[in-house]
């Protein structure tokens, strides 16, 4: 006899929501709802550290708890006090992180047979010049015992095989953003709105670099700073952009107060960073890449960084000389303004770069993330129905 269960529950636990994700959480929800599956999404505050970017955002739908931050000494530990909404959820994901004291009972649940646990993230501590060499020893550990992996790309999928899990169990999500509201604004912006706001900055150059993003160590600011005096030295109309926030933002807002060439906007979010990118020629971030790359794609403004060891799993999306620049000399300030100022004067180049660029953007999509990281929970779900099924001894089927 055939027995008829409830719509499975899947739940994911992030311990904030920052903005970029907005849309992805919403298309998610909308694909799980079309294959009978019902999302609940649980979300907390960020850190000191991550608060400072002031990117965090709330969705009336989700559920907000209020996280508990154990600070030791530079590091964080947080508790997310989530474990009454989980109760009757069939398929938990959380983000792979030492730092994240709930992902520990969630495991020894898994272990106990009480609970399908899976795993979001990179595979491994891309940054491993802050990682704790215990956390990380744990989370290896812990990420060969989940039921699933949702990596963030095939670059994060690799890692995972690495540590022992199996392939069949990982999905690969390709990780993005929003990218077509970035070009539906694009396409807003005419060429006589683009001058006034490029007035409006007091900028009268089309020779004009940008950087957007978390202002922090890994970021480089300093490096990217130098640099750019050594570009102005050889274009003196160059004038450079930075939008962003964090705990280095001090140093762009010096930079910028002592010379009239640097101007800093603060923190724009989605549609608000899309003119600055329309009026800027390249992307300079020579330090920690990470889902920027995508901004890049979207708006036809090439990426300039350099051959750093702690890139976020997104650079594998940059094509070398295609999409993007690379330099391999990471702490040559001289040869990164080099690059740059070749390719503020090679026409052609740059404009090979913009091609490749646009060409990324229509692979790289938040909507194919979601379709794929919907597929994936379908595949988590039916195998752990498979499983029960026959540990039962009979034939199960989900409620749609």
């Amino acid at each position: 006899m055939r027995q008829m269960q409830k719509r499975p529950r899947v739940a994911i636990v992030y311990k904030s929501l920052p903005q970029y994700r907005r849309r992805f959480y919403e298309l998610l929800k909308t694909q799980l709802e079309l294959c009978g599956i019902d999302f609940e999404l649980i979300y907390g505050q960020p850190g000191a550290s991550e608060a400072s970017k002031l990117d965090s955002i709330h969705l009336p739908w989700a559920k907000k708890i209020e996280n508990k931050i154990i600070r030791l000494g530079p590091r964080e530990l947080y508790w997310q006090p989530c474990l009454p909404l989980l109760q009757g959820v069939d398929l938990v994901i959380v983000e792979q992180a030492s730092k994240l004291m709930l992902n520990y009972v969630l495991m020894l649940q898994s272990l106990w047979g009480t609970r399908r646990l899976a795993f979001w993230g990179h595979g491994r501590n891309f940054q491993d010049h802050n990682a704790s060499w215990l956390g990380e020893k744990m989370k290896a550990w812990m990420s060969r015992h989940v039921h699933w992996w949702f990596s963030y790309n095939e670059l994060s999928a690799e890692v995972v095989k690495e540590l022992g899990f199996p392939a069949e169990r990982i999905t690969s999500v390709q990780n993005a953003i929003d990218t077509r509201q970035l070009v539906r604004e694009k396409e807003s912006w005419t060429t006589d709105r683009l001058a006034s706001f490029k007035q409006s900055m007091g900028i009268a150059s089309d020779n004009i670099g940008l950087y957007t993003g978390g202002m922090y160590p890994e970021k480089r600011l300093p490096f990217l700073l130098k640099a750019c005096e050594r570009i102005r030295e050889s274009i003196p109309d160059f004038q450079m952009i930075f939008i962003g926030a964090g705990v280095e933002d001090w140093v762009v807002k010096e930079a910028a107060a002592r010379h009239d060439w640097i101007h800093y906007a603060g923190p724009k979010f989605e549609a608000e960073k899309v003119p600055y990118f329309l009026i800027s020629k390249l992307f300079l971030m020579p330090g920690l890449v990470g889902l920027a790359i995508l901004d890049t794609f979207a708006l036809g403004v090439p990426l300039v960084t350099t051959q750093v060891r702690y890139h976020s799993p997104e650079i594998e999306y940059l094509r070398n000389h295609e999409n993007g620049v690379m330099l391999e000399q990471a702490d040559d300030a001289d040869a990164y303004a080099a690059k740059v100022i070749e390719l503020m004067t090679d026409d052609q180049s740059l404009n090979t770069l913009q091609k490749g660029c646009l060409q990324a953007s229509l692979t790289y999509t938040i909507e194919e993330m979601a379709e794929r990281f919907a597929r994936g929970i379908c595949r988590a779900v039916e195998a752990a129905r498979d499983n029960r099924s026959a540990a039962d001894g009979g034939e199960q089927i989900w409620q749609s």
